[in-house]
């Protein structure tokens, strides 16, 4: 989609407070998610070309359909498979998780890449600290 690097770093960091959140309302600690567990595999997934995950949302960015993607793949890309499971459970522990689904409605529900982002862009702002720091 040609997002420069501040609008990846904006994503990136509002996916590692998402997954913070989770974990925090799962009884986790925080720190966990600060470390090599948490933020090194975000990073690492997000900006290496051997993940599955990182390929296939470069390939949705392109406009290509999930199905496509998907029949091209020789491994599974686990993030698509386990994004449903993920915004299920942030539901029923109250957890707001809005890139997951937006990745979630991208993948199983057939919204573009392109509108999961608006709809993401057309949020109202808040911390990205929000639920961690009550």
């Amino acid at each position: 989609m040609g997002f420069g690097d501040n609008t990846r770093a904006t994503l990136i960091t509002r996916g590692l407070a998402e997954m913070t959140r989770l974990g925090v309302a799962l009884g986790g600690n925080p720190m966990t998610f600060a470390g090599l567990a948490g933020m090194g595999d975000l990073i690492a997934t997000c900006s290496s070309r051997q993940s599955r995950n990182n390929s296939v949302g470069i390939e949705l960015g392109r406009g290509r359909s999930i199905e496509h993607i998907l029949a091209d793949m020789k491994m599974v890309a686990e993030g698509v498979k386990s994004s449903s499971s993920v915004v299920a459970l942030a539901a029923r522990h109250g957890v707001e998780m809005p890139i997951c689904e937006q990745i979630t409605a991208v993948c199983h529900r057939g919204k573009t890449a392109a509108e999961g982002l608006s709809a993401l862009m057309s949020r109202e702002s808040k911390s990205e600290l929000a639920g961690l720091d009550d």
